[in-house]
C-alpha cells in the first residue's frame, strides 16, 4: 500500500538489469474509477485517438531520437558496461602479450639451437681439426679427409651445408666446393666469430651464396669461433641450418602458448564478470534499500508539511470561532456588534469550508475520482463568475479584461473552469500588495484557446518557477511569509487544466516584476451551455 502523502510524486527504482527507472506518478490504492473522464494518463494517448504511437508522438515533439552511444551507456547495466570495457581490453592485451611471447620464444628456440650447434663443433668437429688447416690452402688429400669428416660428424636432417674459414677470413673448405677460396672480409658476422664471439644471423634461402644440400625454408648460419686448443681465434667454422623442423617445433608451442593463453584469459573474464555481477546485485539490493529509504523519508517529509500547513491555516479561523462565539454567548452583546462579530464568524467559517475543499479535491484527484462534466463553456462567463466569487480588492488594484472578438467556447467543466479561473486570480490578487494592474486575456490559437492572468505583484525567482505547481509549495521569503495559502491551490489547478488535456506554466522576470500565468484548453466551435 503506497501512502496518500506519495500520491503524484516519482520514484527511482533499478529494475533486474540495473537500469534506472523513473516510474510514474504513485497513487494510493485507487479503487474503481467512477470518473466519466479517461483517467490523466490515457488523456490525448494513442489508445484513445487511435493513432500508431509514432504518429501520435510527432506533433507533440515527443518523437524519441535514436539512442546516442551516451545515452545507451548511461542506461546500460554494470555488467554490460563491464563486458564493452574489458572484453576489447583483455582481448588487445592477450594479442599484444601472445605476439611477444611469441617473439620472444622464436628468439630463445633459435639461440639453443645455435648453442646446439656451438657444442656438436666443439665436441665433435674442433678436435679432428690441425692447425695447418686453418693456415694454408687444403690438399686434395686433406680436402677429402675433411669432408669425409663433416659429413659423418656435422652433416644431418637439419645441417645443409658447412664451411670452414681461415683467420684471414677466406674459405678453406665447404661442402659447395666452388665457395672455397671466397673471401668474407665483408661479412659483419664472420668477423664476430673471427673476434672471438659466436654470432648467427637468419637468412632467406635466396640471399645464401652456398648452394645447400636440400630444403625451401629460411637458413640460419651460425659462426663459431675455433681455437683448436690454444688461447688464440684461428678460424671459424660455419653451419648453415635448415629451420623448417625448428619452425615447426616453433609453430607447435605457440599454438599451445596461445590456446592456454586464451583459456586462461578466458578464465580471468568469466571470474571478474562473476565478481561484477555479484557487486552489480550488491549494489541493487542497496539501491533498492535507498529508494526505500528516501521513500520513506518522503513520506515522513509530507506528513510534516501537511501538518504543519493544515495546523497554520486552521489556527486562525478556529481562534476567531471559538472566541467570538465564546463573547456572542458570555455577553449581552449590542446588535452593531453582534453584527460584525457575526460576519467575522462567517468569514472563518469560509476559510475552514475553502481548506476542507481544497484537501477533498486534492483526495479526490490522487484517487482519480474526480468527475468532469465538459461542454462548450464561455470563458467570458466563466471569468465573470470567478471574479464574483472574489472578495472586494485591495485599494490601488484593479483587474481588467481583454477577449478576443468571436472567442469560441472552451470544452471544459464549467464548474471546474471557474474554479481554475478563480484559483489564478485569486493568486494575482493575494500576491500583488502593493496594487497594480490584474489582465485576464483570452485568444484563439488554432483548435486551441489561450487564457492569460497578468499580475505586477511580487514576481518569483527563476529557480521556482519549475516547482510553484508542486504540492504545499510556496515561495519562501520575507513578504510572502505574512501572506495566507496552503500551498494547493496551483497545484490543484494544474491537475484540473490537464485533466482536461490542457497545460498552464508560469512566467516571471524575477521578483518585483510580476507573473503571468497561462492557461491552453482545447475549443470547440458548439454553442455553450447557460451555466
Amino acid at each position: 500500500m503506497v501512502s496518500d502523502h506519495l500520491a503524484g510524486h516519482h520514484v527511482v527504482v533499478v529494475d533486474d538489469d540495473e537500469r534506472l527507472l523513473a516510474l510514474p506518478p504513485m497513487t494510493a490504492s485507487v479503487p474503481p474509477m467512477t470518473a466519466s473522464v479517461p483517467p490523466k494518463s490515457t488523456v490525448g494517448s494513442p489508445r484513445t485517438t487511435g493513432e500508431t504511437p509514432a504518429a501520435w508522438l510527432a506533433p507533440h515533439g515527443a518523437v524519441r531520437p535514436p539512442i546516442a552511444p551516451a545515452r545507451w551507456w548511461r542506461r546500460s547495466s554494470l555488467v554490460a558496461r563491464f563486458t564493452v570495457v574489458s572484453l576489447p581490453l583483455i582481448l588487445g592485451v592477450g594479442l599484444l602479450a601472445a605476439q611477444v611471447v611469441a617473439a620472444q620464444l622464436r628468439s630463445i628456440a633459435l639461440s639453443v639451437e645455435a648453442e646446439a650447434v656451438a657444442d656438436t663443433v666443439e665436441s665433435r668437429i674442433e678436435g679432428m681439426l690441425r692447425p695447418e688447416d686453418l693456415q694454408r690452402p687444403l690438399s686434395t688429400q686433406r680436402m677429402a679427409e675433411i669432408d669425409s669428416m663433416v659429413n659423418e660428424r656435422a652433416m644431418g636432417a637439419d645441417t645443409v651445408g658447412v664451411s670452414l674459414w681461415r683467420g684471414d677470413g677466406v674459405v678453406n673448405y665447404s661442402t659447395d666446393s666452388s665457395s672455397v677460396g671466397r673471401s668474407g672480409k665483408s661479412d659483419d658476422m664472420l668477423a664476430l666469430a673471427l673476434a672471438g664471439e659466436p654470432s648467427k644471423e637468419i637468412k632467406p634461402r635466396s640471399e645464401v651464396s652456398l648452394t645447400l644440400a636440400k630444403g625451401t625454408g629460411d637458413v640460419m648460419e651460425v659462426y663459431v669461433p675455433l681455437r683448436l686448443g690454444g688461447p688464440k681465434v684461428v678460424g671459424s667454422f660455419e653451419t648453415y641450418r635448415d629451420l623448417a623442423e625448428v619452425q615447426n617445433r616453433i609453430t607447435a608451442v605457440r599454438r599451445a602458448m596461445f590456446l592456454a593463453l586464451g583459456g586462461g584469459l578466458a578464465v580471468l573474464f568469466v571470474a571478474l564478470l562473476f565478481v561484477v555481477r555479484g557487486a552489480s546485485r550488491q549494489l541493487r539490493r542497496q539501491s533498492d534499500e535507498l529508494a526505500l529509504f528516501g521513500a520513506r523519508q518522503e513520506v515522513t517529509r509530507l506528513q510534516t508539511e501537511f501538518v504543519g500547513v493544515v495546523s497554520h491555516e486552521l489556527r486562525t479561523p478556529l481562534t476567531a470561532l471559538v472566541g467570538f462565539s465564546e463573547l456572542l454567548l458570555a455577553e449581552d452583546v449590542p446588535d452593531s456588534d453582534r453584527r460584525e462579530w457575526t460576519t467575522l464568524l462567517h468569514n472563518g467559517a469560509q476559510r475552514l469550508r475553502h481548506l476542507v475543499e481544497q484537501l477533498l479535491d486534492v483526495s479526490r484527484i490522487d484517487h482519480a475520482r474526480l468527475e468532469l462534466r465538459r461542454g462548450p463553456v464561455s470563458v467570458a462567463e466563466a471569468t465573470e463568475q470567478a471574479l464574483h466569487s472574489i472578495a472586494a480588492l485591495p485599494h490601488g488594484l484593479e483587474i481588467s479584461q481583454r477577449f478576443e472578438p468571436d472567442l469560441p467556447p472552451v470544452l471544459a467543466d464549467h464548474e471546474k473552469l471557474v474554479q481554475i479561473l478563480t484559483n489564478l486570480v485569486s493568486n494575482a490578487v493575494k500576491y500583488s500588495p502593493d496594487g497594480g494592474q490584474i489582465t485576464i486575456d483570452a485568444r484563439r490559437l488554432g483548435s486551441r484557446v489561450r487564457i492569460e492572468v497578468t499580475d505586477q505583484g511580487l514576481g518569483l525567482p527563476r529557480h521556482e518557477l519549475d516547482s510553484i505547481f508542486d504540492r504545499f509549495h510556496r515561495v519562501d521569503d520575507e513578504r510572502r511569509r505574512t501572506i495566507e495559502g496552503t500551498g494547493l491551490g496551483l497545484y490543484i489547478t494544474r491537475q484540473l487544466v490537464e485533466m482536461h488535456g490542457g497545460t498552464v506554466t508560469v512566467h516571471s522576470l524575477g521578483k518585483g516584476h510580476g507573473s503571468t500565468f497561462t492557461v491552453v484548453l482545447p475549443a470547440t466551435e458548439e454553442e455553450p451551455n447557460n451555466a
